[in-house]
């Protein structure tokens, strides 16, 4: 087939056009090209015959349309030939794209390393935020971005803190193994041991004393972690930190051992239970290092 100019194209077409009778096609808005005079070209109303935009403008309200297929919606042959000799129609004008996001969108979806000023406040880091709730893999993500993985927030909290009161024991591995510090206080001079005892986590206790952690730190009240596990009543956690070590004889501010806590607690089965635990201590250290030991066969 051989390429055809504009030109070539319009006076094919207007041979063609020639031969054809005009088709009417039911539309309320238009009126019928059968049987109608100069008044009745009129199409737009304003006195100007055969002004095809400005008659399309007026009838719909919307602007004179680019494509020839909205353009003659409702229409016959003639509108398709008025269209083309308005002058609104350019063949050679490229197609665009389609506009599917905003300026905004775009620059955001286009955007590789994230904006983590507009997302920090004084309470939540973003990489707090995402220890907390246990995205592991977002979390690796954002720490690539040469992020401080010991930045405290207000109330002295780093990233460790948020994973150990969520329990996230992947997130806390994770992060010790990305050089966290565990040796950070909080602003009332609480170690990682004293919160990872406060929620009961026994395995986050043993990872920290693997890490060297000091288990009989006190904080600025004079509190170990063996005087809040004997305040919580878990009779687990405080044989742990007994056969692990834990200094029973530490007072605290007030001058209380975790004995004299136990007994304030009440008379009942579980405080008998605590006080057993302390008094055995030498036997449970005993039982420690002899499963340390090897065994012949």
């Amino acid at each position: 087939m051989r390429p055809i100019s504009v030109e070539e194209y319009n006076k094919v077409k207007d041979e063609k056009l020639k031969q054809l009778k005009p088709i009417v096609l039911d539309n309320l808005h238009r009126r019928s090209f059968e049987g109608s005079n100069d008044d009745d070209d009129d199409i737009s109303g304003n006195g100007k015959k055969g002004d095809y935009s400005r008659s399309r403008e007026g009838i719909s309200g919307r602007v004179a349309p680019r494509n020839p297929r909205f353009a003659v919606y409702g229409g016959g042959l003639e509108d398709i030939s008025e269209f083309f000799k308005s002058g609104n129609y350019d063949p050679n004008t490229p197609r665009g794209t389609n506009k599917l996001f905003t300026k905004e969108e775009k620059l955001l979806l286009n955007r590789r390393i994230p904006d983590l000023a507009v997302a920090t406040s004084g309470k939540w880091h973003p990489l707090h935020t995402l220890a907390a709730s246990g995205e592991f893999y977002l979390m690796t993500s954002l720490l690539k971005h040469g992020l401080d993985i010991n930045a405290p927030d207000k109330d002295g909290w780093i990233v460790m803190h948020k994973a150990i009161l969520g329990k996230k024991q992947a997130i806390f591995n994770c992060l010790l193994r990305e050089s966290a510090n565990p040796f950070v206080r909080d602003k009332d001079g609480a170690t990682l041991m004293h919160y990872a005892v406060r929620t009961a986590s026994s395995q986050m206790i043993k990872i920290l004393l693997l890490y060297n952690v000091d288990i009989n730190l006190q904080d600025n009240d004079g509190w170990t972690a063996l005087h809040l596990a004997v305040q919580s009543r878990r009779t687990d956690i405080v044989r742990l930190l007994l056969i692990k070590g834990a200094d029973k004889t530490i007072r605290n501010q007030d001058g209380l051992t975790p004995l004299d806590i136990c007994l304030y607690a009440g008379r009942d089965k579980r405080t008998y239970e605590l006080i057993k635990l302390i008094k055995q201590v030498e036997i449970y250290r005993n039982v420690e290092l002899d499963s340390d030991l090897p065994t012949f066969t």
